[in-house]
This record gives structure tokens, sequence and C-alpha cells, in this order.
């Protein structure tokens, strides 16, 4: 990776920021083209005019996969006019390397420079497991298919809407219940650790990408 810490980086923070409110800057990069884009445009909707002068969000969907994402982040981060606080990483195991897909937490630590915060917001198998535990919670191994399949049938029996890929309005559909998926997903980590299940790849299901509501939910008009 020819991205460095040193002076290829920029700081992560601003000159002439007001020292009242002092915007933190996000950068979004998803795996996923559709679903993940969309559901965070969403999150970025819902932080108001008032919360979007002090959190800014940037949503980039990529079609590119774990270590690859990482790069474009990192090159992004590069070149971009505005700077970032936090990189959050939205990636799905399905069948990618149990390597790579491992390694992307070490990596995001090893990036992460005190000025700049790298978060893998990783799913196993998916990422629509996540609008899932807002509905259901369940301890049930699933490839992504099988995961997809689970969220069409509990929007459909619970919210009356029929889910696919390009769904328009998901964040809005299921935020109502964040604070049972976050329990949810909590008790799967809890679920895995019991059972031994240290690395990433081998907590199926778990996921990470409610860790970045720990950061910006608290801006969000519906906190």
């Amino acid at each position: 990776m020819a991205a460095k810490k040193g002076k290829g980086w920029r700081s992560g923070r601003r000159e002439g920021r007001s020292r009242m409110v002092q915007m933190t800057r996000h950068l979004v990069v998803s795996e996923g083209k559709e679903t993940e884009p969309r559901y965070f445009e969403g999150v970025r909707a819902a932080l108001g005019a008032a919360n979007g002068r002090k959190v800014a969000i940037v949503v980039k969907g990529t079609g590119k996969h774990t270590l690859d994402l990482l790069d474009f982040a990192v090159e992004h981060c590069r070149y971009a006019p505005e700077t970032f606080d936090h990189v959050w990483l939205v990636f799905d195991k399905d069948d990618f390397p149990a390597a790579d897909f491992d390694a992307m937490e070490r990596k995001c630590a090893e990036l992460s420079d005190g000025s700049r915060t790298f978060h893998a917001l990783w799913s196993n198998p998916c990422f629509e497991l996540w609008p899932l535990l807002h509905l259901r919670y369940t301890t049930a191994p699933m490839t992504a298919a099988e995961c997809q399949r689970a969220l069409a049938q509990a929007m459909s029996k619970d919210l009356g809407v029929e889910y696919r890929k390009n769904l328009g309005g998901l964040f809005g559909m299921v935020d109502g219940q964040r604070a049972e998926a976050l329990q949810r997903a909590t008790r799967l980590a809890a679920h895995h650790g019991g059972l031994g299940n240290i690395k990433p790849s081998a907590q199926n299901p778990a996921t990470k990408v409610g860790e970045i509501f720990d950061v910006i939910g608290p801006y969000l008009v519906a906190e």
C-alpha cells in the first residue's frame, strides 16, 4: 500500500475552525454501490440543518472490496479538497478471502494517527444483517442470499415493504428500532465471544455497522 502516515497525509484538522462549534468531517466509503450508499445518504439527510453545520458526511460507493476499499479511502483522503476526521469503511464478508477480511481492523488501527481515525464497519455475511437486526435477532449462520431473504421477509411482515437492493429510504424505514439493533449487535458479539470466535471471518452473523452511531448518533434529528 503506497499511503504512509507522515508528510503525505493531511493532519485532519483545519486552521480557523471555530473553537465554539468544531466541525467534524466523516468519509463513508462502502463496498456496495446501491444499498449502502443509499442507507448512509439517509443518515446524512437525518442530521438536520443545525447539526449539519457540526457534522459533515461524504458518502462514496465504490464497488471495491476489502483491501482495495481501504486503498481507495486512503487515496481519497490524500487528494480530496476537504479533510476528514473519521473514515468509515463499510464492507461485507461474502465470499472474499478470510485473511483480507480479518486484516482490515488491524490496518485501520495502523492508519489511525490521532488526527484521523479509520473504522472497519464489517458485516458477516453482508450489510443487510444490520437492517435485519432492527427487526429480528438471530444467531443462525447464513449466506448473503439467505440474509437478504430474511430481511425481505421481515420488512414485508413488519413494515409492509418489499425489499430490493436499490431500495430508497431504508434508513428512515428501520431507524426507529436503532436501539434494538445496537443491542442485538452487542448480543451477537457476546455470543461469538462465548464461542471463541475472535476473527471477524468466524463471526457469522455479526456486524459493526452500528459503531458509526457512537460518534454521529447524538447529532441525528431522531435522537
